[in-house]
Parts: structure tokens; C-alpha cells; sequence
């Protein structure tokens, strides 16, 4: 049972809220009517803002068409409009009213006006739903989570000089000395054979590849620890490539050596949400489905699971994918033709 007094309790208001004509400021300003036809733009105006200003500009014009489309221009401030709202169609133009000059500066500096405090309306609701514009790719959640989707992981850290080696010469020239070495510790003092010792473990390696490394030059040392900064700094500059490709479309790649399970942040629910059990997302040119497992149950953690080339999904997995609303999200080759579950 759940420990109420562990929650924190909501803040009950004592004061009862101004009304809209006793107001010294333009707070709230589109409460009521005004609001109820500019929320519902909200999703589609963030969208917009991360094509870039053209298409931020040209959706902006059209919430701001429909917003003047209903609600009349002389409309104070503090003063709701008669309900219901006008009907409004972005195909019909509306009617044009007889306006002297006067009039006509009004209504013109009032609907710059208008749209001015639309657009910063609109701006700071998208902004507290979705990521700054210039955040840094490498620290955004949302475009780590679909690069994490798409198989793009991040640059491994640079090796050390003896991991280097290790990397470059192992099997040619470290592999016949661990052996050795390793045989020479599987001896007992009176000649016998050790039978549990079977394989070198790895302290055992790094070991003696630590001894291979100081037994080279000064000049080869360097040459490796070169060589493996110079490796770091390609495999950073790869990820960041493929990370400014990640939204709003990620990069088109199944790689071999992808790992089979990517952990999902907690946010991630309300992206990857699925409303049917049928229903499927594409990323690129792969698809994430809803699934429900028995360990979501036992540990409450959602994961990624990935089936590449031909491996279809497991039985259970196609069995039980109705259990959850969100339990695991399976990451698997969308063909252009059918579905991947038919």
C-alpha cells in the first residue's frame, strides 16, 4: 500500500484569481477562448521550429490567419468573445471590412501586435516541451535516445598505449608469449600439469602486455599512443557526424556489432507510447513496436531489444506483446511492404 504521507501534498490556493479587467499586466492574456484555439497548435508549431525559421515563419501565419479568423480584432484584452467561436476555414478567405484610414492603422498596428505576443506565446510553450535549439547533440536525451535506436553508440574512450598494442599485435606477437607463460604456471614444482587452470584470465594478459610494452623503444611507445589518440579522434568525429543526422530522422544503420539490449530512460514512454497493438513507428528503415515481458514486471525497467538481417522475434515475445501498455520495445527491420509481424 501506498505511504500518503510520503507524497508531496499539493498546495490548496486560498486566494481566488483576478479577473481579466482588474489586471495591471498581460499575464495569462490568452486564458479561455483565446487559448483554446491556440493550444491545440502547439505540437505542430515545435515541429516547426526545429525545420528552421522559414517553417516556423510560415506556421506562425497560419495560427495567426485562424486566431484573427475568430476572434475579432476590436476584442479588448480582458473581454472574452461570444461563444461558440466562429467557424474558420484556411481555404476561405474571410470577409473584408469597409475601414477608413484610421481605422485601417489600427486594425494593422493591433494584428502586429497580436501576432507578436502569438509567436512568443507559442515559443515558450514549445520550448518547455521540447529541447533548446542549440543544445549540444552529445547531451540532448532525445537525440541520444534516437541515436540509441538507430544503432549509433558513443566513441569508445581512447586506448592506452599497451591497449593499443594489444589491439594492433596480439595475435602475431602477444599470443605465443601469454601462452607460454601461461603453460610455465600450469606446472607444479614436481613436473604435474595443473588440470583446472585452462586459460589465461585477463589480469593475467594485461600482465604480461604491460611487460611486452616497456620491453619496446621510446620511439614505438609513442608511435601506439599516437595512433590510438588518432583513432579516438575518428571515432569521435564519426558519431558526431551520424548524431546531426539522428533528428528528426535517424541515420539509416543496422550495424553487426550493435548491442542486443539498449536501456530506455524513464522519458521515453511518452515518445514511444503505442496506442494499438498493431500499430508500429518507423525510424529510418526500422520499426519500434510496444512489447510486454515478465521481467518488466520483476524489475520495472523497459529495454531496447534489436533483431537484425533475417532473425525473426522470439515466439514469447510475439505471444505476449498484448501484455503491457509499455514493456518492451523490441527494434526490428521494418520491410517496405509488410509488416515485420505478419
Amino acid at each position: 500500500m501506498t505511504n500518503n504521507s510520503a507524497l508531496p501534498r499539493k498546495r490548496k490556493r486560498t486566494w481566488k484569481r483576478i479577473a481579466k479587467k482588474d489586471r495591471r499586466n498581460l499575464k495569462l492574456w490568452a486564458e479561455g477562448a483565446r487559448e483554446s484555439i491556440l493550444k491545440p497548435h502547439i505540437p505542430a508549431y515545435t515541429d516547426a521550429l526545429e525545420r528552421g525559421w522559414r517553417a516556423e515563419r510560415d506556421y506562425l501565419q497560419i495560427v495567426c490567419n485562424e486566431f484573427h479568423a475568430r476572434i475579432p480584432w476590436r476584442l479588448a484584452d480582458n473581454e472574452e468573445p461570444e461563444l461558440p467561436l466562429r467557424e474558420y476555414d484556411q481555404f476561405k478567405p474571410s470577409e473584408l471590412e469597409d475601414l477608413d484610414e484610421e481605422e485601417t492603422a489600427q486594425k494593422r498596428l493591433r494584428i502586429e501586435t497580436l501576432n507578436a505576443r502569438i509567436g512568443r506565446w507559442l515559443k515558450y510553450r514549445a520550448r518547455c516541451i521540447w529541447r533548446p535549439l542549440k543544445m549540444d547533440r552529445t547531451r540532448d536525451p532525445w537525440a541520444i535516445l534516437l541515436g540509441k535506436l538507430a544503432g549509433v553508440s558513443s566513441p569508445p574512450k581512447a586506448r592506452q598505449g599497451f591497449q593499443q598494442y594489444m589491439h594492433e599485435s596480439y595475435d602475431t606477437e602477444i599470443t605465443p608469449v601469454v601462452a607460454a607463460r601461461w603453460a610455465a604456471t600450469c606446472v607444479e614444482d614436481d613436473g604435474t600439469t595443473l588440470k583446472s587452470k585452462k586459460a589465461p584470465d585477463a589480469p593475467f594478459r594485461a600482465r604480461v602486455v604491460r611487460e611486452l610494452f616497456t620491453d619496446l623503444s621510446a620511439e614505438d611507445q609513442q608511435a601506439l599512443r599516437d595512433r590510438a589518440k588518432e583513432a579516438a579522434r575518428k571515432a569521435k568525429e564519426t558519431y558526431m557526424a551520424l548524431m546531426k543526422d539522428v533528428h528528426p530522422v535517424p541515420p539509416v544503420r543496422m550495424p553487426p556489432d550493435a548491442p542486443t539490449f539498449l536501456p530506455v530512460p524513464p522519458y521515453a514512454s511518452q515518445y514511444l507510447r503505442m496506442s494499438g497493438d498493431s500499430e508500429i513507428q518507423c525510424l529510418g528503415d526500422s520499426a519500434i513496436r510496444c512489447l510486454g515481458d515478465s521481467a518488466i514486471r520483476r524489475f520495472g525497467d523497459s529495454a531496447i531489444r534489436r533483431f537484425g538481417g533475417s532473425q525473426p522475434p522470439p515466439n514469447n515475445l510475439r505471444r505476449n506483446h498484448g501484455s503491457f501498455d509499455l514493456g518492451l520495445l523490441s527494434l526490428i527491420p521494418a520491410p517496405a511492404s509488410a509488416s515485420p509481424w505478419s
